[in-house]
């Protein structure tokens, strides 16, 4: 299975919209880490979902991930997978002052041989994603961070790339083409 796990936090809303508007149904789960208080989850979920083709979703406890998926993680929660495959939600401590954290999903993602994984880390302040882009990189994952001149907030994205662990650096227009081309087994 392909699975893409993205880290977003300030400003992201409006680059995930860029970089999924028209986006086709393609064979791979990609599970989006926003940083958004519960109130706005469900309204970022709609919105999205008129913008995609994917599947768009709240994770919730259970879940098994399926391909065109795209999955919220929800608000007050961690979000990790259990052998790449099921969704557990933690209420464990904020991680970078944040629940969910990116971190704590990329960082429960396992190598499997029949898995392709990638990690993306887009605008946003903090730290949050760049230990789990080092950890999907050691399990020889595929790693973006988004070039933080094109970040409203650049940290977040700048502490992934001082991990020395980021395959490419690329505008929102970029990812979009790379998740594309990684959805389509390119």
């Amino acid at each position: 299975m392909r699975i893409a796990v993205i880290a977003s936090s300030t400003g992201g809303p409006l680059i995930i919209e860029e970089i999924f508007s028209d986006f086709p149904a393609l064979f791979f789960t990609i599970i989006i880490i926003q940083h958004l208080p519960a109130s706005f989850i469900e309204t970022f979920r709609k919105h999205l979902s008129l913008v995609t083709r994917m599947n768009v979703l709240i994770g919730s406890e259970g879940h098994q991930i399926s391909e065109k998926e795209i999955i919220i993680a929800p608000a007050g929660s961690h979000l990790t997978l259990e052998k790449n495959r099921i969704i557990h939600l933690i209420d464990g401590e904020k991680q970078h002052g944040v629940r969910p954290a990116a971190d704590y999903t990329m960082v429960s993602l396992k190598h499997r041989v029949d898995d392709r994984l990638v990690g993306v880390v887009l605008t946003g302040m903090g730290q949050d994603g760049a230990a789990g882009i080092a950890h999907i990189n050691d399990l020889n994952g595929f790693t973006i961070a988004q070039d933080p001149h094109t970040a409203p907030i650049r940290s977040m994205p700048q502490s992934a790339i001082e991990t020395g662990k980021v395959t490419e650096i690329l505008s929102p227009k970029g990812i979009r083409e790379a998740l594309i081309r990684f959805g389509s087994g390119l």
